[in-house]
């Protein structure tokens, strides 16, 4: 039993959290990173193993576009020009895709860019890369056809029997209009009359449109996007022309990229702009739009670059619905968490080197989740099991709350800690690949006199601790001809915890001080730390590090006068 001051207090330490974007780090620090709450606890959100390589999908640098067709019972992926039709099997006991096939169906005309695929009732499979319509019908031809259009085409979408589409420019009108948007024929995505009955206008404002996206579980509900503005419309079955807009109201807010937009269960999200002010991420339900919003999580998207170079996506997983965006040119993804009990959690995502996350768009196939990454032409599996990257460790991290007398009085923290899951991951024998032996300039050759280093074989050199070079000392360089040594690098992995704490608010951190965690079987939940010192603003950080999962819930800090 410790023994502890009279005057001693206990703050709570929230390990459970998420991002609460101050404007500035005095508001508030708190930030989490690829971990979310689930009970009470967090937990890690999804990893990703590779299920199809590259290779076997064209050689592709590039995914723009994942669909799974219902109707044919396939997903449809685009890999740079390459369209595929591809059935892939998924073992949830291995945790890894067992089989698959990949069969080539056409190419389009650009091999960049985002890539829009919808499917009609026929079946048809509908493509868009924002300068031709594509359409793959098993029962007209093996191939995708060009379809001829008036008009270039954007986003696309499928409502009532009709192909919905974006017109970005259009022939019909003269001079060419952009706040147009067009019907395709009933069932017959290669027929786009150009007449009355199938040519749409963006009406409330002097916009362009974006996009026209069927509104889940709200029937003959339609929402048409601007830059400006978006108007719900409905199929009232008219013949001179099938939809009617609501003149009751409108939404004041456009889209700022349609590739932001995704829709599923009964909400529809999006990167939203308007002629006076930023972006902001809103949904709807069929209703009004609200904001996902804090002054903090504003400020973040206003002080942005590019926002325009972002894209979404929307998915269900263990029973949380995600909506996911990246920004691209500011190096930045966020995931939202619409909470059953109506609250929205946001959190940050990054990749294993804390760049943004590489999935860019998702979809749903046999029981499981795939994506396809504008990074490479890889397909991957996406889930809560992966709890890596494809053998990589995903960078988790909580920073805390600001612990702060209530006196404005400096005090002194004696320790702090929290229950943590151990015992359920094993420790690891990691092969980082072959040791190369470099010299402190990158010289592919050893001569003599030349400090030799050690280094992966991505030419990244090991560091100590200190951050000192690992040197070595005793080697005759004529015995090196090349760089890579005979043997392999084995490191053993062992899951661990850092803890680095602020005594200014959040401005800096102290070095780390490492916890690593029992093996498989030892049960022991508590990590605490002792002697973090004087503050009068103490911000607690936490690294999890490991191959396994993590699962934390909240803690303590013990302090005193």
């Amino acid at each position: 039993m410790i023994n502890r001051a009279p005057n001693s207090k206990q703050e709570t330490l929230n390990i459970v959290g998420s991002s609460t974007f101050g404007r500035y780090p005095t508001i508030s620090i708190e930030k989490t990173y690829n971990m979310f709450m689930s009970d009470g606890w967090m937990v890690p959100y999804a990893g990703y193993k590779i299920g199809i390589p590259f290779t076997a999908l064209g050689n592709g640098t590039q995914g723009r576009a994942l669909h799974s067709s219902t109707k044919l019972n396939r997903l449809i992926g685009v890999f740079n020009s390459n369209v595929y039709l591809i059935t892939v099997n998924f073992s949830q006991q291995q945790r890894k895709v067992t089989s698959y096939q990949a069969i080539k169906i056409g190419e389009l005309q650009t091999t960049k860019g985002v890539v829009y695929i919808s499917e009609n009732n026929k079946p048809q499979i509908l493509i868009s890369d924002g300068t031709s319509l594509y359409l793959y019908d098993p029962t007209l031809s093996a191939s995708l056809q060009v379809i001829s259009t008036s008009f270039i085409p954007g986003y696309i979408d499928f409502h009532d029997t009709y192909f919905l589409c974006a017109a970005s420019a259009d022939g019909f009108y003269s001079p060419p209009a952009n706040n147009t948007w067009r019907l395709s024929g009933q069932n017959a995505g290669q027929t786009w009359p150009d007449d009355a009955a199938s040519i749409g206008l963006l009406q409330t404002k002097p916009d362009n449109t974006q996009a026209v996206v069927r509104f889940p579980s709200k029937g003959n509900m339609i929402f048409v996007f601007g830059r400006t503005v978006t108007e719900p419309w409905f199929d009232v079955g008219y013949q001179l022309f099938p939809y009617q807009r609501n003149t009751s109201f409108n939404v004041d807010y456009g889209c700022l990229n349609p590739a932001t937009i995704a829709s599923m269960d009964e909400i529809v999200v999006w990167l939203g702009i308007n002629e006076k002010g930023g972006p902001v991420v809103f949904y709807s339900d069929g209703g009004m739009p609200q904001q996902i919003t804090t002054d903090g999580f504003d400020y973040v998207l206003s002080n942005m670059q590019n926002p325009q170079d972002s894209q979404a996506f929307i998915y269900r997983q263990d029973g949380h619905l995600f909506y996911h965006i990246n920004f691209y040119s500011d190096n930045l993804s966020f995931f939202i968490d619409f909470l059953k009990d109506g609250t929205k959690k946001i959190y940050h995502a990054c990749d294993e080197r804390g760049n943004y996350f590489i999935a860019s768009q998702v979809a749903f196939f046999n029981n499981q989740y795939y994506f396809v990454s504008r990074n490479d032409g890889n397909l991957y599996a996406f889930d809560t099991v992966f709890t890596d990257y494809d053998g990589k460790e995903i960078p988790r991290i909580r920073t805390c709350r600001n612990i702060r007398n209530i006196q404005q009085e400096p005090f002194l923290a004696t320790d702090c800690g929290f229950t943590i899951e151990t015992g359920n991951t094993d420790y690891l024998e990691q092969d980082l690949g072959d040791i190369y032996l470099i010299t402190e300039d990158g010289k592919k050759y050893i001569t003599e006199g030349d400090p030799i280093f050690l280094a992966t074989e991505d030419d990244n050199i090991y560091i100590t601790e200190d951050g000192d070079n690992l040197v070595l000392q005793q080697v005759d360089p004529d015995s090196f001809e090349y760089l890579i040594a005979e043997q392999s690098d084995i490191v053993h992995t062992t899951p661990r915890v850092d803890m680095s704490i602020s005594i200014d608010g959040g401005d800096h951190f102290s070095s780390y001080d490492t916890q690593h965690l029992p093996p498989i079987g030892q049960r022991k939940n508590k990590l605490a730390w002792w002697q973090l010192g004087w503050s009068n603003d103490l911000v607690c950080q936490f690294r999890f590090w490991g191959m396994g999962r993590f699962v934390a819930t909240d803690g303590y800090v013990n302090t005193r006068q």
